[in-house]
């Protein structure tokens, strides 16, 4: 298997993009490779962990090494594939934030859920990670692999289990699915906000923790890859969010369908960023607006035809 890996910072790796299997089109893992330990950001689907582990060999690492595995958050194509990884590394602990550790120890929640938003045919199998290998990390807490230090920092918004990953050495940061991204000299993808508990206002302050840390680069789990541009990038999914919430809370004013909401949502997003409308990667993607907005204001409907599995 010939693997693509490539140093991003100074014990930083990406590897990749891999093929998940299930939900998500070829994302790329990373692997941190500190003086002592080494750690597993965003490891994806299963279908990644064969070239994960031969990305660990090909970069000289004993398996005993790799001390932790962490996703940012644990949408299945983030985390699915963790409990056929932590199999190949039998040291290593499955980092998570407090509110996402119930529910990989016992998934049934979590495997309801990823069906109702994505349906039955979307999602791969999921085994129950035992409590011993299961670390609830709190915002702030560091793990010092030597040299490298990851940092958790809560950024709530997307999920409300959502943290990013600071490793103080680099100033590198692994920002997950807060942030929406765009290639260089192509138009931005619109974020996909389907997550039924998105929150508006923790998303916006999340933003804000993100660009108060100063990162050197956002480092990308889809197959955006390297972000050069963190403050850019910020900047342009304030004024995405808050535009989009304006109009969802426009349209549910005026009873609009879901689907002419989102109409009107890629014609803004078309308009902004020069693309045929249905094109923005906005397609099912507000219904977690939508449902944000409904609950801080009861009086605006949800719309009819309102659902996370809208295409």
């Amino acid at each position: 298997m010939e693997i693509s890996i490539t140093q991003v910072a100074q014990g930083i790796f990406k590897v990749g993009p891999l093929k998940g299997g299930h939900m998500a089109p070829a994302t790329s893992p990373y692997l941190v490779i500190g003086s002592k330990q080494a750690a597993v950001i965003e490891p994806g689907e299963d279908g990644q962990v064969p070239g994960l582990m031969e990305a660990i060999k090909l970069c000289g690492v004993d398996l005993g090494r790799v001390a932790y595995v962490i996703p940012t958050h644990i949408h299945f194509h983030h985390i699915q594939g963790v409990p056929l990884l932590l199999k190949e590394l039998p040291k290593a602990k499955f980092v998570v934030h407090p509110l996402a550790a119930p529910h990989v120890i016992e998934p049934t929640r979590l495997i309801q859920s990823t069906i109702e938003a994505w349906g039955d045919k979307c999602y791969g199998p999921f085994s129950a990670i035992t409590q011993n290998r299961v670390v609830a990390a709190e915002d702030g807490q560091v793990f010092d692999l030597g040299r490298n230090e990851l940092e958790i920092v809560y950024t709530p918004g997307h999920a409300p289990h959502h943290i990013s990953i600071l490793d103080r050495f680099t100033r590198a940061v692994w920002p997950g699915d807060l942030p929406s991204y765009g290639d260089p000299g192509h138009p931005r993808m619109g974020h996909d906000i389907r997550p039924p508990l998105f929150d508006l206002e923790k998303y916006l302050k999340s933003v804000q923790r993100l660009r108060d840390l100063k990162p050197s680069v956002f480092l990308t789990f889809h197959d955006w890859g390297v972000d050069f541009s963190p403050e850019e990038t910020l900047t342009w999914n304030e004024e995405l969010h808050n535009a989009l919430a304006r109009i969802c809370r426009e349209g549910m004013k005026q009873k609009a369908s879901f689907k002419e909401i989102l109409r009107r949502a890629e014609e803004w997003q078309s308009a902004r960023e020069a693309m045929p409308v249905g094109e923005s990667g906005l397609a099912g993607g507000l219904f977690g607006l939508i449902a944000f907005l409904h609950r801080q204001d009861p009086s605006l409907e949800m719309p009819a035809g309102a659902t996370p599995l809208m295409r």
